[in-house]
Formats: C-alpha cells, structure tokens, sequence
C-alpha cells in the first residue's frame, strides 16, 4: 500500500511540473489535463486486472518483472554488475529487451515491489512523453485546435491502457516527444532530438532507425532553407540514410535490399509474431505484401474478426480514428499540402509512412500491431487538428481586433 501511495504521489508531482503554462490558465484545457493524470491511475488498474485475470499468462510484464527483481537485488546490494556484465543481460543484448529492466527495478526499489506502483511509473513515463507532444504541436501550429488535441492525446485508450505496464511502449513516446519538442520551423534543438532517439533505441531500436530515416528524409524533403543550407542538409540526410541502411544490412545479415532478401527477412520476422489468437493469415511476398501490411496497420482489426474485449476495443479504436481523419479532411490535406514546408510535417508525414509500411511487413499478429501502432496515434490527430477552421477565424478576428485597437489609439493619440 506505501508503495502504491508513493507512486501516485510521484505521478501528480511530475504531472503538476511538466504541465503546460497555458494549460494552467484555462480551465477547460486544466479539466481535460487532470483527468489524463486520473486516467493513468484508471489504466493501471485496468491492465492489472487484465493481465491477472484475463490474459493467459502471456503477457510481457511479467517476464520483465523476474528480470527487474533480479536486477534490483544486485543494485540493493551496491552491485552494478548488470549494467556491465553480459553474462545478466538478457538474450545478450544491452539495449531492446534488456534494457527494460533497468527502469523497472529502480521503480521496484521505489516503490517496495508494489506491482501497482511499478506499472504506474511506466505510465507516467509515457503521459511525460505525450505531454512533450501536446506542447511540441502547440507551439508548431498557430491553428491547432488545443482542446481537440488535448482531448483525445490525453483520453484515447490506446495511449493510456497499453502503457499502463512494464515494457517498451511506454518510453516510445517519451523518446518520440523529445524529438518532436527539438523541431521547429525557427531551429532544431538536436539534443532534444539526439535524446529522444536514444531512448527509443535503447528500448526499440527499429523505432528509432524509422525516426532516423524520417529525420533524413526531413533534411532530403524540407523546402524552407536557403540553397546552400538546403544542399547541406540534403547531402547530410543522404549521407545519414546511406550509413542507417549498411548499418542496418550488416545488422540483419542481408546482402542488399532487394525484394527477395526482404521477403527472406520478413518471414524470418514473422515467425516470432505469428501466435495466439490475433495471429493474421500468413504474410509473404516481400515488397508486394505492402498494401496488405497498409490495411493491416490502419484498418484491422474488422468487426467479423473481433473475438475477445481488447480485440473489439482495438477495431472501435481504429475505425474512431479513420472516420475523424475523414471527417476533418480539410486540415488533413493542408497538412499533407504544407508538408515540405513546415519541418514537424514532414517529419511527422515521413514518419507515419515509414512506420506503417515496416509495421505492416515485418507483423503478423494484429494484437501486437495494435499495441505498437499507438506511437502513430497523436500524429494522425495533429493532421486532424492541426489546420482547424474555427481556431483559423477567432485567430483573424483576434488579429483584426488588435489592429482596428492599434488604429484607434493612433487616432485618438495627441500629435507631437
């Protein structure tokens, strides 16, 4: 119970601290924020008693949470050795799986192996990371509408259940949020951006490979620099792309990227993905499976497949999602339309594209793609509201307000 008492104490004081100062201003936007704080305590509770009652045993925390207390013992003890020794590491490996541990038992330490507590940690660890996000698109989009964005960032499901749990989800958004709070029109704060690749790849390092392909691709794509910049750059994200993939080719054992290592390689990937229930029909072909990884990625799970609660939340989830992106189209395409002009949107475009098509080809299980497609979730929200007509309009008559009050003081002002 102390440990649970701890945990929440950290949550609101963190929370109170990384809130936004314009949030704090305005009660709606303040409402909204402290029930995202409530819902983490919500989640939590609710992935418990999913993954004890519910789930069969298979869920990911719990092989985490033997790693965590093993690594806690030593740490107790002033023994640092799993940072250092491989013979602790799991699978062999520093970063991806391993490195999920570390968090894990220092929140055990803290709050006295409160199984509570420790899953609301890593909750918070992703709310820090949406926060990060909320204030990256306020501060890149003059027509975002605020409350839209705070509403559904900070109250989907996916972005607050599947956190809500000792993995890697969770510190994907908060590496993702840190990257995008580096990006602006005006400059790029590239130890934000450094930071936050380095969290997403110590947890998964193939999410921080996309952002890096998606960083390039913003040095290649983005149109607002002067030429000589604008060579710079492109020459620089060439030369980052070049370097990813040789890295990537020696990391995966593929000779080149054609399609027959890709479909090689994809159905060697498969194989870890295709189990349990969400298993999808078997995927193969390479570069041609893309469409189907595309459909798989942003429309499934259908309603006629649906066999269990998260499977039915997952499908009203993703079909709440498409039919918002239909429904604000306009800002939609203006996004796309600004694309290479505004940095974050070309990133994000990049990103999203990038992200869906890997996910799409390398996945095979539609439970594990709709736990690891949330990260793609804010940003398909900021296309929605990012270019929104009303916020458009008040903006226009605030600036005409301001400028018939600067023409009136002028008239009124005695002449020198």
């Amino acid at each position: 119970m102390f440990g649970i008492l701890i945990s929440i104490i950290i949550l609101f004081l963190i929370s109170y601290w990384v809130r936004p100062k314009h949030v704090k201003l305005n009660s709606k936007l303040n409402t909204y924020y402290n029930y995202g704080i409530v819902l983490r305590i919500l989640g939590t509770s609710a992935y418990i008693f999913y993954a004890f009652q519910l789930s069969d045993g298979s869920v990911d925390a719990f092989i985490y949470d033997n790693y965590a207390l093993e690594f806690a013992e030593y740490f107790l003890r002033g023994d640092f050795s799993p940072f250092y020794d491989e013979k602790l590491w799991r699978t062999g490996q520093f970063f991806y799986t391993n490195f999920v541990a570390y968090p894990a038992a220092l929140f055990l330490i803290l709050t006295f192996n409160s199984t509570f507590g420790i899953y609301l940690l890593f909750s918070l660890s992703c709310f820090i990371g949406l926060v990060l996000l909320y204030k990256a698109f306020v501060k890149n989009y003059v027509f975002l509408d605020r409350k839209m964005m705070m509403l559904v960032v900070f109250l989907f499901p996916a972005l607050w259940f599947w956190t809500s749990t000792i993995g890697k989800d969770s510190w994907m958004f908060l590496g993702m949020g840190l990257v995008c709070l580096g990006i602006t029109n005006t400059k790029i704060n590239y130890f934000y951006v450094a930071f936050g690749i380095f969290v997403m790849y110590a947890f998964r390092p193939p999410v921080a490979y996309i952002s890096i392909l998606a960083f390039g691709s913003f040095f290649i794509l983005n149109t607002t620099d002067k030429f000589l910049m604008k060579f710079f750059k492109i020459g620089l994200g060439l030369f980052a792309i070049v370097f990813l993939l040789n890295y990537l080719r020696e990391e995966w054992g593929v000779s080149d990227f054609s399609n027959e290592e890709l479909t090689e390689l994809q159905q060697e990937t498969l194989v870890n993905t295709d189990y349990g229930s969400g298993a999808l029909d078997e995927k193969q072909g390479g570069i041609s499976s893309i469409p189907r990884g595309i459909v798989d990625v942003l429309f499934r799970p259908f309603i006629w497949e649906t066999n269990n609660i998260l499977s039915l939340a997952s499908t009203i989830e993703i079909n709440f999602v498409v039919i918002l992106l239909l429904v604000k189209r306009k800002s939609v395409f203006q996004f796309i339309r600004n694309g290479l002009r505004h940095r974050l949107s070309t990133f994000t475009l990049a990103f999203v594209g990038l992200y869906v098509v890997t996910i799409g080809l390398f996945e095979n299980n539609i439970g594990i793609i709709a736990r690891h497609r949330a990260i793609i979730f804010p940003f398909l929200f900021l296309m929605a509201f990012a270019y929104d007509d009303k916020v458009k309009r008040a903006y226009q008559q605030f600036l005409w307000r301001k400028r018939k009050q600067a023409e009136i003081n002028r008239n009124t002002c005695p002449a020198q």
